[in-house]
């Protein structure tokens, strides 16, 4: 039996079983080594890992290490993101922008490349620009609809050769808009619901599916995310407000919090007023609660 290790990485976990895809050839089934579970070190979808034959049929390969990680995301729970998708909806579910500052702030914090997608443009009647207040934060902005594939040309040219999650609120469009990037149905796709307004979740776990030259994954729908949960405090949180950090730089005292100190120059440097509003209130929260799980270094190395 050929015990050398190979090199693949990890498309999707569940059940203790993990799907592999190796640097050429079809995905294989592979579980984790035992070592690896006594020391608490889970694999996870996204992660790049070593693994061997181990002669057992039913688990025809085991993962024995598991590489050092870029990032690392506790919800959704991924590893070694090149992008982000948050998505939101123009119309139902109504687009939940304290969500998309979170997520925000996760990107800017493990260095991941945001994009903004507003989907279901063709529903929202006398649209105004729902995404103003994104344009000056430098992100990807990106608008669809059913009818529109223009607009998706830019996102699936970025894809290629990188690796990306969609998230966002449940019913916005994220199983509609993978499909419609992948060119086949290959996630089903949920109605939304009319006695809760929130879509029903299509999507259980993570799964990466080959898209564009890449790979793409849905994640299951959020109602809600709390940063003082991943690790995240007050300190961090100015990252995910980037057109503030410049003027942030003249603000009379170094430790300004921009929550309407003297000498503050934020509100006047032209920030939108809502996100300076979601801005303080995410202060003040993780102010208060500080950070209750310990963010994970991306130099950490998983054997």
């Amino acid at each position: 039996m050929n015990t050398a290790c190979l090199t693949g990485r990890i498309l999707r976990g569940i059940g203790g079983l993990y799907r592999i895809a190796p640097a050429a050839g079809e995905p294989v089934l592979a579980s984790a080594r035992g070592l690896l579970r006594k020391k608490g070190m889970a694999p996870t979808a996204g992660d790049w890992v070593d693994y061997q034959a181990s002669g057992d049929p039913d688990r025809p390969w085991r993962i024995m290490t598991i590489h050092p990680r870029h990032n690392y995301l506790v919800r959704p729970t991924v590893a070694n993101l090149d992008g982000l998708f948050i998505v939101l909806s123009a119309a139902d579910p109504p687009p939940d922008f304290f969500l998309a500052d979170k997520l925000l702030a996760l990107c800017k914090i493990h260095q991941i490349e945001p994009w903004i997608c507003l989907t279901k443009t063709d529903l929202s009647d006398g649209m105004t620009d729902i995404l103003a207040s994104y344009r000056p934060v430098g992100c990807h902005l990106l608008e669809t609809s059913p009818e529109d594939e223009s607009g998706l040309a830019g996102l699936k040219d970025w894809l290629a050769g990188r690796t990306a999650c969609l998230a966002g609120q449940s019913g916005v469009g994220k199983s509609t808009l993978l499909n419609r990037l992948c060119g086949e149905d290959i996630m089903p796709v949920g109605d939304l619901s009319e006695k809760i307004g929130r879509g029903r979740h299509t999507t259980r776990e993570v799964v990466f599916f080959p898209c564009a030259g890449g790979y793409l994954a849905d994640t299951p729908g959020f109602s809600s995310l709390e940063l003082d949960e991943l690790g995240v405090d007050g300190r961090d949180l100015p990252l995910g407000y980037p057109e503030m950090l410049e003027a942030a730089e003249h603000c009379r005292f170094s430790g300004c919090r921009h929550l309407g100190e003297l000498g503050c120059a934020v509100p006047a440097s032209g920030i939108d007023p809502e996100r300076l509003a979601r801005y303080r209130t995410l202060r003040k929260q993780l102010d208060i609660m500080g950070p209750n799980t310990p963010r994970r270094s991306s130099s950490d190395t998983w054997i």
